[in-house]
């Protein structure tokens, strides 16, 4: 007799094994910012953080995949120091789905830059990395790539160039490096990404010297 696997509660209730490809972008632009994936039982899961401030993205993200989550959206107090920051979170069942990503993503249990990264790259997934971990800054736009390593980080650059012909560079911020999106670039940017932004998302894409009192 074989060995019996144990089936995890997350396990039980089936969801589709191969993502949609919506689905697939959205995580990319996820797992390229905030999202993560964490192995539950046999297979992975994704879990999703937003302050209290982004619940709709997150609820963006928890509808996009929907039939893999049965928890509501959960709101609680993260304390950094001697604050609290309130945040919402959502995790999906484990599915081989996500494992077959966790093995794009993750090398000896930490998040990469997959080698083919400008194959991944589409408005929609660009949008939703945005939204994650875009900003806007006096002149230019930028993205928080500070858990990358600087190849990695030049990878991205490279990829938004080869993909889309957006010119970017790196920057030096806290003691890590981050994509700069310059003032000649915005426009180019905000056109590819810009439809697939959540309205109340979409001051991210206006640099501040451009915003109104």
């Amino acid at each position: 007799m074989g060995t019996v696997q144990r089936i995890t509660p997350r396990e039980v209730c089936s969801s589709p094994n191969v993502l949609t490809s919506r689905q697939q972008q959205i995580l990319v632009g996820t797992l390229l910012g905030d999202g993560c994936l964490a192995k539950h039982g046999r297979f992975h899961r994704l879990h999703v953080k937003h302050k209290l401030a982004q619940k709709g993205l997150a609820e963006f993200k928890r509808e996009a995949f929907a039939e893999y989550v049965t928890m509501p959206l959960h709101q609680f107090d993260q304390r950094l120091g001697d604050r609290l920051f309130p945040c919402v979170q959502f995790a999906t069942r484990t599915s081989p789905a996500f494992s077959t990503w966790n093995d794009r993503f993750y090398r000896d249990r930490r998040k990469v830059v997959p080698e083919d990264v400008a194959a991944l790259l589409t408005p929609l997934s660009i949008a939703v990395w945005y939204m994650d971990d875009g900003g806007a800054d006096y002149a230019g736009l930028n993205f928080q790539t500070h858990n990358f390593a600087l190849w990695e980080v030049e990878q991205l650059v490279a990829a938004l160039a080869e993909r889309f012909g957006v010119r970017a560079g790196t920057r030096a911020n806290k003691g890590r490096w981050i994509i700069y999106v310059p003032a000649s670039d915005v426009g180019l940017l905000r056109s590819i990404v810009e439809s697939h932004v959540l309205p109340e998302l979409r001051y991210k894409l206006v640099p501040r010297r451009e915003r109104t009192p």
